[in-house]
């Protein structure tokens, strides 16, 4: 039961790492209006789906819902700061961060929907 359900949260931060960490000029470049902006709510919304999935139907992960989105939440922060002072082609975007916090809400909000009974 641990792994159906916390691998797929764990499998997803780490290629959320993996992506939003390399440098600029390795990632594609796409020709979309606000496609960053989107791709950062569908990233972090999903992470935050999975996460509280993780809780609910699976064992090992004790915090709350607002712990979990807010340690989600602190996890975009981070990866942010990160960009900013790690790579000379990237930078911390403020803009970037809210929407990683908007996309936690719409993933809390989403599994809320979907499993109504969760609290």
């Amino acid at each position: 039961m641990f792994f159906r359900y916390a691998l797929p949260a764990i499998l997803w931060t780490s290629i959320v790492t993996v992506l939003t960490l390399l440098p600029g000029k390795d990632l594609p470049e796409v020709n979309i209006v606000n496609f960053d902006k989107m791709a950062h709510l569908g990233v972090f919304g999903l992470l935050a789906f999975l996460y509280l999935r993780w809780k609910f139907f699976g064992t090992g992960l004790n915090l709350s819902i607002r712990t979990i989105l807010l340690i989600i939440i602190a996890y975009g922060g981070l990866i942010e700061i990160m960009q900013g002072t790690f790579y000379t082609d990237r930078h911390a975007d403020l803009i970037d961060f809210i929407a990683n916090g908007t996309g936690v809400l719409f993933g809390w909000l989403s599994f809320r929907i979907m499993f109504p009974k969760t609290g």
